[in-house]
């Protein structure tokens, strides 16, 4: 499993962490997304007013998969801001590219990556600084590894442990909560519960995200604590 690196992009962050590593089946035998999906979040402060909205999005070019995501929060005088975007084989979703621009009130960033994976390599470029890192077999940005941990759970195989990778390779861990059934927009969703845990030599941090147990695996819902609330984004 891989993911991400930082707090920064806080409800954003939280919303891309989930994934796994190359122990399981091939990805293409359980692909529970289709070409052309596109998913649609509410962001919501704790007392359920709106935010914002995430937008996920899947796409095909060739033998690779696009994924794209767009944050956006309506916030008076203070704009936040994330555009997201990764590439990665068809095939086994190893990534290829990963690329983020973040604002938020003043601050601003960019962020990319380049994998190598024959190599076992990977380029990042940030704040005008180029560094290499080594990573391990079909390693995964923290968008791609959303979509393989949903190959996963339609394959009927959780993942449990492994890591994702962005600048350095972070560890993180889904446990299984429990079955519950969400009320999402006047419909009733049943869901499969999880808690990712993901920890640098320095922190640990954990989040909740709730997974539709239906073919697609769709995820639902996330919940985001952070310095400033307990975030959630919900499935339109």
């Amino acid at each position: 499993m891989r993911f991400l690196k930082r707090h920064r992009g806080f409800l954003l962050g939280g919303v891309l962490g989930v994934l796994l590593g190359p122990l399981w089946v091939t990805a293409a035998d359980f692909r529970p997304f289709q070409e052309g999906e596109r998913l649609t979040y509410r962001l919501l402060w704790p007392s359920r007013v709106v935010l914002g909205e995430a937008v996920f999005q899947v796409s095909t070019r060739g033998k690779e998969l696009n994924f794209q995501v767009t944050v956006e929060g309506r916030l008076p005088q203070y704009r936040i801001s994330h555009s997201i975007s990764a590439i990665a084989t068809l095939e086994d979703l190893c990534s290829l590219q990963f690329h983020q621009k973040s604002e938020e009130g003043p601050r601003r960033s960019e962020d990319s990556l380049q994998f190598d994976q024959a190599a076992h390599q990977a380029r990042r470029i940030r704040g005008g600084q180029t560094t290499s890192a080594t990573i391990p077999e079909c390693a995964r940005d923290p968008l791609t590894l959303i979509y393989y941990v949903r190959s996963q759970l339609a394959a009927g195989k959780p993942p449990e442990s492994g890591a994702t990778h962005w600048g350095r390779n972070i560890a993180v861990r889904l446990e299984r909560i429990g079955s519950e059934t969400l009320q999402l927009g006047g419909t009733r969703r049943p869901a499969e519960k999880f808690q990712v845990s993901y920890s640098t030599p320095t922190s640990e941090r954990k989040f909740a995200v709730w997974f539709s147990t239906d073919a697609a695996r769709t995820p639902l819902r996330f919940t985001v604590p952070t310095t400033l609330a307990e975030f959630t984004a919900e499935l339109e």
